[in-house]
């Protein structure tokens, strides 16, 4: 299996640290057609990211800050020779016949109703033969308004899951499946519509593969909160080259297999249904509606992984997600990625004390990873999240294993 080469597809642009926020556009350019999609009119000095591009993969971003005109001729020649047009893309090359059938999961408490429509919406528009959605009502309570109207379709179905946990919804949805394939997006986030398609066909190129996650970008970055989580976190995805990973491989990740945002996110993974079941589903002590906050997906693609599971990431596997748009709920989130990081990585310990010794070995490389420069974070080499947001992190982290452990009791009463 190949080595993981790092992610050159970045171009930063330095951007003066004292302008004022304002909305940055998000456009795409086709290095196929050699075209430009989004508003690309009206930027007005602001700054834009460009998607580049090839045969429906994203294989690299830039950012730019421009007048009237976003991109000159010679700027879009550049783009082609930086990043080049490397062939079709994996799913044009697989027919219908060979793909697996498919059930998307999305668990929900329906924080924001009118999102989770868009996204029910967003998966009645994919582009795949055979699948069918299940949306899993996970909110607590026993009388409880009903969920927003969705688009009415043979193909969704809505269950009731009163066990709270993004990860009790999860496992309904998997008893519920009836796919080969079971892949999960999150009610804040729109899937491309190839989505499925990317997913299917990768599975079906490669009998191999278990698990896979895919590229995660912003819907949008209207606000500056926005800004910082692409900002501190690299986004959710830190590659956009395609890779096959297993114990067997030569990797360069020295966190491998327990380097957090490498295998994907829970917006956007997918899973023969046979791993799942393997794995007995998620741990319903992990995730968000716990007390340990999150790390359910990390946990369940590292167990895989170290079971003997190939796992791998496409690219062309696209979701959009909306970031927080508000100080306080990028701080919160901050603190509780922090707290879910560290509550999973408890949790492979105490449910198999192999983990300790090789997490412990590679707490110093994870160190380094955290207090790394604010610059090998962002797109631009000024960013402007607020430097508190490590302190963040950090008090998450130590609470951690704390949070576990009453997520444990806790699950316990909940069952």
């Amino acid at each position: 299996m190949s080595k993981r080469r790092s992610d050159t597809s970045v171009s930063r642009l330095t951007v003066p640290p004292e302008a004022p926020f304002r909305p940055i556009e998000l456009v795409q350019f086709d290095l196929a057609t050699n075209s430009l999609d989004g508003d690309t009119g009206r930027l007005d000095g602001r700054r834009a990211w460009v998607e580049v591009t090839t045969r429906g993969r994203v294989v690299g971003r830039v950012e730019v800050a421009h007048g009237a005109t976003l991109l000159t001729p010679s700027d879009l020649a550049a783009l082609g020779s930086t990043f080049g047009d490397d062939g079709p893309a994996l799913f044009e090359t697989i027919p219908d016949e060979q793909l697996a059938t498919a059930t998307v999961v999305v668990s929900t408490i329906c924080a924001n109703p009118a999102q989770l429509v868009r996204t029910v919406e967003s998966l009645l528009e994919l582009d795949y033969p055979d699948f069918d959605v299940v949306v899993v009502d996970n909110r607590r309570g026993a009388s409880l308004e009903p969920l927003p109207r969705l688009p009415e379709d043979s193909r969704v179905r809505v269950l009731r899951e009163p066990r709270p946990g993004i990860s009790s919804g999860r496992n309904k949805g998997i008893a519920a499946s009836t796919g080969e394939i079971v892949a999960f997006t999150d009610d804040d986030a729109s899937v491309d519509r190839m989505w499925l398609r990317a997913i299917g066909a990768r599975f079906a190129a490669d009998p191999t593969i278990d698990a896979l996650g895919g590229l995660v970008l912003p819907s949008e970055l209207e606000t500056e909160p926005q800004l910082w989580f692409e900002e501190y976190y690299g986004g959710f995805s830190d590659t956009f080259e395609p890779w096959v990973v297993s114990l067997a491989s030569d990797d360069d990740d020295v966190l491998f297999p327990y380097a957090p945002r490498r295998f994907g996110a829970g917006c956007n993974m997918a899973f023969r249904r046979s791993a799942l079941e393997a794995m007995s589903g998620f741990d319903v002590a992990l995730g968000v509606g716990t007390p340990a906050r999150g790390g359910e997906d990390l946990a369940m693609f590292i167990g895989l992984v170290t079971s003997g599971a190939t796992l791998a990431f496409e690219p062309a596997a696209i979701v959009r997600h909306t970031h927080r748009r508000t100080t306080r709920a990028f701080l919160r989130q901050v603190l509780l990625y922090g707290v879910g990081l560290t509550a999973m990585y408890t949790s492979l310990i105490v449910n198999d004390r192999r983990h300790a010794l090789a997490i412990l070995r590679r707490v110093p490389g994870g160190l380094r990873l955290l207090i790394r420069p604010r610059g090998e974070r962002s797109m631009s080499h000024t960013p402007s999240y607020p430097r508190r947001a490590l302190l963040y992190q950090v008090l998450g982290m130590a609470y951690g294993p704390i949070a576990y452990a009453r997520s444990r009791r806790w699950s316990r009463r909940t069952a």
